[in-house]
């Protein structure tokens, strides 16, 4: 690993004042968010906003009546159609926030001129599973509805997330084939979490080790009305991945979910889906939101910028 990539490693541990494992629920709700804004100094670690780029809330239905937030990105001029990329951002479906993600969806947009939809889904331990997987699948059908918050009609769709956001990415692509959702092109699924039943023998990796994966399962499943190895949250148990639309895979070296990562896109390629698989060497679980301490990330992002490039063309 990078010395400053270690070095920021040991630093975010340390600025950590509650470990995850300690955190009450109460405390876990209060300390959602992941990471500052993108703005100086910070953005010398996470990485700045891309300029030009038009951001706002979201105000986005889901069943039973209720409504949860998101944040809308789109470049500054948006035809009548576009495409769009829906983001399900990470954090162990009880932390997390989309403005966590504000550098890489605006470079996203910058880059694609996608217009890009990141939902806030209700989050563990207040909210258990499949909640955050229903408010997914709710966005998605929000989004293909063409609702009138959006700059313009959407076109081709994609779909992708990061960590608990790659679990919800993989089972809300199994969703929309298995019920004649909208039609996707991609999904790319970064570091995801695949399979919940796993035992994960990397136990002492940086930024997301052994005891606080146990933890975030706890905070999602316990009392829930779904097991681990449920298809409904674990997309590896579903019963066939054939016909699921192609997919990036990107994993990290040190990072607990790499092995279930790698299995789905086997898994994915085995059963006649297109896949792109990267295991990005010598970085830890979340360097895509470190650019400027794993360097790396600039090239992992470069490459989802890549592909949904493509896909929206082709």
């Amino acid at each position: 690993m990078p010395l400053r990539t270690r070095v920021f490693c040991v630093a975010a541990s340390l600025a950590e004042r509650v470990p995850l494992t300690e955190m009450t629920p109460e405390y876990v709700a209060a300390h959602r968010p992941l990471s500052p804004l993108p703005t100086f100094p910070a953005s010398l670690v996470i990485g700045r906003r891309a300029p030009g780029v038009v951001s706002s809330d979201l105000t986005i239905p889901v069943r039973d009546g209720s409504t949860i937030r998101g944040r809308l990105h789109h470049p500054p001029q948006v035809g009548e159609t576009a495409p769009v990329f829906v983001y399900y951002h990470g954090g162990g479906w009880a932390r997390g926030r989309p403005k966590d993600y504000e550098s890489l969806l605006s470079e996203v947009v910058a880059s694609t001129g996608a217009i890009v939809v990141a939902p806030d889904y209700r989050k563990a331990p207040q909210h258990k599973a499949p909640a955050a997987v229903h408010d997914a699948i709710d966005t998605l059908r929000w989004v293909a509805g063409a609702p009138a918050e959006l700059p313009a009609t959407p076109g081709r769709i994609a779909l992708g997330g990061d960590s608990a956001g790659g679990n919800l990415t993989a089972l809300v692509a199994q969703w929309a084939r298995d019920h004649d959702g909208p039609p996707l092109v991609g999904q790319v699924l970064i570091y995801p979490a695949t399979d919940l039943h796993r035992h994960h023998p990397m136990r002492t990796a940086p930024m997301l080790d052994g005891p606080s994966m146990d933890r975030y399962k706890e905070l999602y499943l316990d009392g829930a009305e779904v097991a681990d190895d449920d298809p409904s949250v674990s997309p590896i148990h579903c019963r066939s991945l054939a016909g699921l639309p192609p997919a990036l895979v990107q994993t990290a070296d040190h990072d607990p979910l790499r092995d279930e990562g790698k299995e789905y896109a086997d898994l994915l390629a085995a059963q006649g889906v297109s896949v792109r698989y990267t295991g990005y060497r010598g970085v830890p679980h979340g360097f895509l939101n470190l650019p400027g301490v794993a360097p790396a990330a600039v090239q992992a992002r470069a490459e989802i910028i890549d592909q949904l490039e493509d896909w929206f063309r082709e």
